[in-house]
């Protein structure tokens, strides 16, 4: 169990850090613009997420179910993110690469929570015994 968490959190981690460094390159010295540059970064992000957990934490299979329970979720949070970053973009004067970084705490409060309940370490288990 410890090593599942520890997996999950060292994954969550990583592709947290891949997704705010590839934002701040697109954002800064590519000039991208932000929202659809924040909205293909998180899916390509949650998608190797998914991978990554159901693979090595889980050593699960990926099928439909789990896919869409856990994109159900992600997604969720991009949403919130993407109106964040509309109404700081429209409301706050920094730069574009800044934005993707105030975000960060509701969205990880988000996935915290909502993962917590519907993704804990047992439920995933249990989701994929179903399998």
């Amino acid at each position: 169990m410890i090593r599942k968490f520890l997996s999950f959190a060292t994954v969550g981690g990583l592709l947290t850090l891949v997704s705010l460094g590839t934002n701040f390159i697109c954002l800064k010295y590519f000039n991208f613009p932000l929202i659809p540059t924040y909205i293909g970064v998180s899916i390509v992000t949650i998608f190797i997420s998914f991978v990554l957990n159901s693979k090595y934490t889980f050593k699960s299979e990926i099928n439909l179910k789990n896919t869409i329970k856990y994109y159900a979720i992600y997604l969720s949070s991009m949403c919130i993110g993407t109106v964040l970053l509309y109404i700081f973009e429209n409301n706050l004067s920094f730069e574009n690469w800044v934005y993707p970084f105030m975000v960060l705490p509701f969205t990880l409060s988000f996935n915290f929570f909502v993962s917590s309940k519907y993704l804990t370490l047992k439920a995933v288990d249990e989701l994929n015994s179903l399998d």
